[in-house]
């Protein structure tokens, strides 16, 4: 019967499966009909009544999930404002839609963006160590003078997103393709671009000790980083 009433539930649910908050509400509300439907049964009644019964006492959640939803959307539109000089260390922002965002001066260490669209956003002077940027759209975003050491950029849009002076050291950037993006005098060190793709990408910056094993890139990017001395023995060029 447990299993009965977990479908039962997930049919209720189901239009609203990204939304973390509602999501919640889902699984607390199992826990207290499981308990409801086991003291139905131990006051002696059969088991599909027991089921019954508990399934008409959900009521109508339409009302609470209309809550929690328009709790997202204020949550959603507050974090597209300035959100400049603050602390949110750990916070959760993932699949949020934050166009021209600003996140200056701010705490952001260890918060996730993942799936993020995060388009034309700044991030000036932030503390951004070990954030997670997976799947982000991160087009146009400018990132300057941030920290961003043990950061994640799994299958993120890079296109002309500027990292401008920002300590990249020992990032990992393999698989990513990169249209017009800056690290003009971020820090490389021990940064990897193992089978990337570069399209017109500026690296005005030290990058002997970056890792460019089994990238292609265009000519323009090839010539610019053999001028600064990057071993490209590995490299394709288009």
């Amino acid at each position: 019967m447990e299993e009965k009433l977990r479908k039962h539930l997930d049919e209720i649910f189901s239009p609203y499966e990204g939304l973390k908050a509602v999501m919640e509400l889902k699984e607390e509300l199992f826990y207290d009909l499981r308990e409801r439907l086991q003291d139905l049964k131990n006051e002696g009644l059969e088991e599909e009544t027991a089921y019954h019964q508990t399934i008409a006492s959900i009521g109508e959640v339409s009302e609470m999930i209309e809550i929690i939803n328009s709790k997202t959307r204020e949550l959603q539109q507050f974090v597209g404002m300035d959100l400049s000089k603050s602390n949110l260390q750990n916070s959760d922002f993932k699949s949020v839609k934050v166009p021209e965002g600003k996140f200056n001066y701010s705490n952001l260490q260890g918060s996730d963006f993942s799936y993020s669209d995060l388009t034309n956003s700044s991030f000036k002077c932030s503390n951004l160590e070990n954030s997670k940027f997976d799947g982000a759209n991160l087009t146009g975003v400018k990132i300057d003078k941030s920290n961003l050491k043990g950061s994640s950029f799994k299958a993120a849009i890079l296109d002309k997103t500027d990292f401008h002076c920002s300590d990249l050291s020992g990032v990992c950037f393999d698989n990513l393709t990169f249209n017009g993006t800056i690290f003009n005098y971020s820090g490389l060190k021990g940064t990897s671009f193992r089978n990337a793709v570069f399209n017109n990408v500026s690296f005005k910056t030290d990058v002997k000790k970056t890792i460019f094993d089994g990238a292609t890139m265009d000519k323009v990017t090839y010539a610019l980083l053999k001028g600064y001395k990057a071993n490209l023995d590995k490299v394709t060029v288009m």
